[in-house]
């Protein structure tokens, strides 16, 4: 079992449904959430969220926070998240959309896609992911659901 102290959530979309919030929403930690392009029931979602969510639509193209002195955005594009990545204007980028896990550097931006923690990639059962992000040292370390025993 994962045992890890974590100070706030980041969700770069597609919950789905509004349960999938709900469940999300239970979390005593500040959540940063975006919606993806497989989130219709938009309401519902946010109602579901609570009140520790700041959270932003499909049509906001991203949002950023500061943690621990470190400027993160997050979005739901692959594309979009490397941009800004580019732009060198923030410690670290997260984003979601395909499913696939991955962390590397543009620059000295941290790029991060923690994967699905529903497992699905490319409609199929896939690898269930999620990530941590460390603010001290500006990386990541992606878990993999089923290496955790």
């Amino acid at each position: 079992m994962i045992k890890t102290e974590v100070d706030a959530v980041i969700y770069c979309g597609d919950f789905c449904a509004p349960f999938s919030a709900e469940i999300l929403g239970r979390v005593e930690r500040p959540i940063y959430a975006c919606l993806g392009n497989n989130d219709e029931d938009q309401i519902g979602i946010h109602s579901k969220l609570g009140s520790n969510a700041t959270w932003f639509n499909l049509s906001q193209e991203y949002g950023t926070a500061e943690l621990d002195n470190r400027t993160v955005a997050f979005c739901h594009y692959p594309r979009l998240a490397e941009l800004l990545a580019k732009t060198g204007e923030y410690d670290a980028v997260f984003h979601g959309h395909n499913h696939i896990a991955k962390s590397e550097y543009v620059g000295s931006s941290l790029l991060l896609n923690p994967g699905a923690v529903c497992g699905i990639q490319f409609g199929k059962p896939g690898k269930a992911s999620f990530a941590y992000y460390d603010t001290i040292k500006n990386s990541s370390q992606i878990v993999f659901l089923e290496d955790d025993k």
